[in-house]
């Protein structure tokens, strides 16, 4: 009922948000996946090849729209039963490292979690993610050996595929499956996990040198992101001091004189040119990355031009994050006994330093938002077996 209850709400936010022709979001990634299906070619401008975006999500929707006839329906039907099946991870997972009363709690805080029920609506990453690293995570804990290390391979290299921003996730995952497994099976369950993974990042690397001949790990993107995290100051971000800072098209600044060189010759300069400010301002960097790696978990977004009123945005992110982290923090300290529980702390902690040197988007941490919510769970049956507790001691 409530799996059922979770799947019809986000379907019917994503059907309300759709104005019927063009799913909103970030559309280079639909682009391109229109363009593989279209003229078999890797880019947002055919004919020339570009390397502007990792691949996971594109081929994602490349493989709905070649099933489905390009319908954008398709999208959002997938996403919705996507984010569903993240739900149903949380509830395993909570039940495998705490109990059922836990995994109970931690179904319905994820089924009516506003993040995930918004994010199946438009064209980002941020739910596939969620699903790969739960689904990773569960794999590693519940199976053993070489199947278990190439099952949680495949979706941990995915999730790298997606976003190669969490490389050293991957590693974690990696790690956790090491430690997970029994010492006989332990090396071979990691080398299939390496080499399944491996295989997927290094098919990126192969066609990357072969089409762009040049050596791309990530995606060409990857210079303009590290300049504009190094050059704009954190909480100016995404306002119109940003604009002044950086300039706009035709404006005689360094961020728009690199913009118009050719692409793998702009990621270069993009990046030599982020690598100088960070060093001749190692102090101001320092900050910076202190300012993202605590706002990646800031309650409330900062104002900016939402698609939705800035007041609501707000609103319904005290209602929900308000409580919802200041639990997860309990539940990691009451749980911590757990390895489980550690592992998760972990791949927390590793997801926010990854994004502390670069971009802190908070939609960027919901990839392991499903294991927040189940420390979430476990911190809010605390709290009310606490105040139910108090409430029998007052009426005796």
């Amino acid at each position: 009922m409530c799996l059922a209850a979770a799947l019809l709400l986000r379907f019917g936010f994503a059907a309300y948000s759709f104005d019927g022709r063009q799913i909103f979001g970030s559309l280079d990634y639909e682009q391109i996946g229109i363009n593989i299906l279209r003229h078999g070619v890797y880019t947002l401008v055919p004919p020339a090849p570009m390397a502007v975006r990792e691949p996971g999500y594109p081929l994602f929707i490349a493989g709905l729209y070649a099933l489905s006839g390009q319908s954008p329906w398709a999208v959002l039907a997938a996403q919705a039963a996507l984010s569903t099946a993240t739900v149903y991870l949380v509830f395993r997972l909570a039940l495998l490292i705490f109990d059922p009363r836990t995994s109970r709690a931690a179904l319905w805080i994820a089924s009516f979690y506003p993040y995930f029920c918004y994010y199946p609506g438009f064209l980002f990453r941020e739910t596939l993610l969620p699903f790969l690293a739960s689904a990773a995570f569960f794999v590693s804990l519940r199976s053993s050996g070489v199947g278990a290390g190439a099952g949680a391979g495949g979706l941990a290299g995915w999730m790298c595929l997606t976003n190669t921003a969490l490389t050293p996730l991957t590693a974690a995952f990696g790690a956790f499956l090491a430690w997970q497994q029994e010492p006989a099976r332990r090396w071979k369950g990691l080398l299939a996990f390496a080499l399944v993974a491996g295989s997927l990042m290094g098919g990126w690397l192969l066609r990357n040198a072969l089409v762009m001949k040049a050596f791309i790990p990530t995606s060409t993107s990857l210079g303009v992101e590290m300049y504009v995290a190094f050059s704009v100051p954190y909480e100016i971000r995404g306002t119109p001091e940003q604009d002044r800072i950086l300039g706009r098209p035709g404006d005689d600044t360094e961020f728009q004189r690199i913009s118009v060189l050719p692409e793998l010759e702009s990621n270069r300069a993009y990046v030599l040119a982020a690598l100088r400010l960070a060093a001749a301002r190692p102090w101001s960097f320092a900050m910076d990355c202190a300012g993202r790696f605590f706002g990646l978990w800031r309650i409330v977004p900062r104002d900016r031009a939402y698609t939705h009123r800035t007041s609501a945005v707000r609103l319904l992110a005290l209602l929900s994050d308000g409580w919802v982290l200041p639990l997860a923090l309990a539940g990691l300290v009451l749980g911590w006994s757990r390895p489980g529980v550690r592992w998760m702390g972990v791949f927390v902690l590793v997801l926010t330093m990854s994004f502390s040197i670069s971009q802190s988007v908070i939609r960027y941490r919901l990839t392991v938002m499903p294991f927040v919510l189940i420390l979430t769970a476990r911190g809010a049956l605390w709290l009310y077996d606490l105040a139910a507790s108090r409430r029998a001691a007052g009426s005796r």
